[in-house]
């Protein structure tokens, strides 16, 4: 199955900025949606995923838990974004700049993907070339490329190579 694969280092080489990533589904009205992608895409390679999370002990709002798998998940639309999870976070992971409260989750064109394989979204055709891609795409950690959920592939440098883990 293709997958939405972001390639963030090639991103943040390109000094574009995200809101002039198109986006098509409606409820990006305001963020075009390429940066809730960004989001997602920082959260889960940069965060340390940590067992006694003080982060989610912090948060009053509950906006982050657990998964089953292990990793921390964030709740965008729980989030008032008081950034006592950016406070909590031992290593400094969290990112105040990407802890918006105004945000909405990418729906990755679904739709009109099941309707036509060859569809190509409005972020793929209007991001830098080689940052935004529908392919097919094995995660492979040693190559720094991770899934985040089913449908997003994310290539970042993750801290687990930087720590000798992988």
């Amino acid at each position: 199955m293709r997958k939405l694969y972001i390639d963030i280092p090639e991103l943040l080489k390109s000094n574009v900025d995200l809101h002039t990533i198109e986006c098509e589904y409606m409820y990006h009205h305001k963020n075009n949606g390429a940066f809730t992608l960004f989001e997602v895409a920082e959260f889960s390679v940069y965060c340390r995923q940590c067992k006694e999370s003080f982060c989610i002990d912090a948060c009053p709002k509950d906006a982050l838990e657990h998964q089953e798998n292990g990793m921390i998940k964030r709740y965008n639309m729980r989030c008032v974004g008081c950034k006592s999870c950016v406070l909590a976070c031992p290593f400094g992971t969290i990112f105040p700049e990407v802890m918006n409260y105004v945000t909405s989750k990418c729906d990755f064109c679904l739709n009109q993907i099941n309707d036509n394989p060859d569809y190509i979204p409005a972020c793929v055709k209007t991001a830098p070339p080689d940052t935004f891609i529908m392919k097919e795409v094995e995660e492979d950690p040693k190559q720094n490329i991770f899934f985040v959920g089913d449908y997003l592939a994310i290539k970042a440098p993750s801290w687990l190579n930087k720590e000798g883990r992988l």
